[in-house]
């Protein structure tokens, strides 16, 4: 086996003693990967997360020079996310944005920073950045969805009732937006709470549960898919909405993306493909392919990530981007 594109040098520079958290397709020539230092458990349980060590990397897969990884070393940024910007709009690069008051932002391209704020003082719980369109979008609790309009500025999106009190916001979204345009969007989160924008006004879309409800993906086929509680999932549009695939995980997926007329799902134990008729392990040449963790699929490539690992996929060709190296 080819060694992995990120040399050796180089893993131990940026990626050794750290575990990835997330990663991001910036197009099919750059990969945003989010990495936090391992701590572990006895000592983390006395520490903040903010106290914990960040760091946003870009690599470059064009590059078969031992610079193809360069990385920012941030601080006190709790539960961060990890996103993109990308062309057209100015500066493309990899975002971190972390769940504090301000919603501290942290991009990286075209020079680093400086640090953005994404509602200073109001805040705004993003639980994930999701470029759709020509923005990246920031979602969180009590349904707060904030739009990027310029570098350094981000604007609350309007129209989306607030929860009432204190039973509605532990039942309300969100945890994942999604759309087939700026015009056609989607977020969900919360208990069944699933809210569409039809390039009008913001309504909340009937749905048939009131499970937990994880990621939305506006697929390739004109469905819409929902992953919720125990890593169901659910197709639809609007307010019409029917069970997929009923299961009993114990995790919920992180990351649901179309790739190549398929849709991908991604836990911290498993990596899948629905086929159709059920979700099954993805195969490639006869062989099954396992992984897990996080992923993100853009410009006809597909990334995936678990704790110190990132593949990617072209359709084509599995290839090594980061790996341990153990000698």
């Amino acid at each position: 086996m080819s060694s992995p594109h990120v040399s050796k040098k180089k893993w131990q520079e940026i990626v050794e003693g750290f575990e990835i958290t997330g990663i991001a397709v910036r197009d099919r020539n750059v990969l945003q990967m989010l990495s936090r230092q391992h701590v572990p458990a006895a000592q983390a349980s006395l520490m903040k997360d903010s106290d914990i060590p960040t760091r946003l990397s870009s690599i470059f897969l064009d590059d078969s020079t031992e610079n193809n990884i360069e990385c920012q070393q941030l601080s006190h940024m709790p539960f961060p996310s990890l996103g993109v910007s990308r062309a057209p709009f100015a500066r493309p690069g990899g975002l971190v944005a972390a769940m504090n008051a301000d919603g501290d932002t942290w991009p990286l391209g075209g020079g680093n920073g400086p640090l953005e704020k994404i509602a200073t003082g109001q805040w705004p719980g993003t639980s994930r950045l999701k470029f759709i369109g020509a923005h990246t979008y920031a979602v969180g609790t009590a349904r707060e969805i904030y739009k990027r309009v310029a570098v350094g500025r981000w604007e609350k999106v309007a129209g989306i009732e607030t929860p009432r009190n204190e039973e509605e916001m532990k039942a309300s979204g969100f945890d994942d937006i999604d759309g087939f345009s700026e015009n056609d969007l989607y977020a969900v989160g919360g208990h069944g709470d699933v809210w569409h924008f039809n390039g009008r006004e913001w309504r909340q879309s009937g749905f048939p549960t009131n499970e937990r409800l994880a990621t939305v993906t506006c697929a390739g086929d004109g469905n819409v898919y929902i992953s919720s509680e125990g890593g169901s999932l659910w197709v639809g549009q609007h307010s019409t909405w029917r069970l997929l695939e009923k299961r009993e995980s114990t995790v919920l997926w992180n990351d649901v993306r179309w790739f190549q007329g398929r849709l991908w799902l991604a836990s911290d134990y498993q990596l899948r493909v629905w086929d159709g008729r059920e979700i099954v392990v993805p195969q490639h040449e006869g062989k099954s392919i396992v992984a897990s963790g996080h992923m993100d699929a853009h410009d006809g490539l597909l990334a995936v990530a678990d704790l110190w690992t990132v593949s990617t996929f072209d359709g084509k060709t599995w290839r090594k981007v980061v790996a341990p190296y153990k000698d």
